[in-house]
């Protein structure tokens, strides 16, 4: 009876592991970035890790399921609120970047929270909300051919701007996982 039950469990996981896009996610870069070219990334052992981009340039994620191309540009910095006197950045500074995300084949939940600020320390900056820089990225399912487009906004200190870096995780099962980075 255990056995038929380990057996079962492993099953329904297999299942559940399929359905999700098990596999892991490949990223790569295309277009015309403002700052460089750019290249994806080896791991340690000259394994492919994730894709380096420049702004403005495209990156491509996909899995065995799923496919979406996500342009990151018009990459700003503010040190005060231009829209608000009563919204200034609590850590230094507000860096603001447009997102343009395209589901090419599957399904992807395109949200602002898919994307961390990654300073040149290492230190990792979620999204914030502030005033006046609509309209930022919803969250949003996407079936393929659809797209969604929005402003993602970081609250960082002003050091962790020098090699700083915009990361995207990736897609099914690799949901917490660095699958592309966009630097500044």
């Amino acid at each position: 009876m255990r056995n038929k039950l380990l057996v079962g469990s492993l099953a329904v996981l297999a299942v559940f592991a399929i359905a999700c896009g098990a596999t892991k996610t490949d990223s790569t870069v295309s277009g015309d970035g403002q700052n460089g070219s750019a290249n994806a990334g080896q791991g340690p052992a000259g394994d492919q890790g994730p894709a380096t981009a420049a702004i403005g340039q495209t990156v491509t994620l996909s899995n065995s399921s799923t496919s979406v191309q996500i342009t990151l540009s018009d990459a700003k910095q503010y040190t005060t609120n231009p829209h608000s006197s009563f919204d200034k950045p609590q850590k230094g500074v507000y860096v603001v970047v447009n997102a343009t995300i395209v589901c090419a084949k599957g399904t992807y939940m395109a949200n602002m929270f898919n994307f961390k600020f990654v300073g040149g320390d290492g230190t990792a900056y979620s999204p914030t909300i502030a005033i006046g820089f609509d309209p930022t990225l919803d969250s949003v399912t996407l079936n393929a051919g659809q797209k969604a487009a929005g402003n993602i906004i970081f609250d960082v200190s002003k050091a962790a701007v020098a090699g700083g870096k915009i990361q995207v995780d990736g897609i099914g099962l690799d949901f917490d996982q660095p699958a592309a980075y966009w630097t500044l």
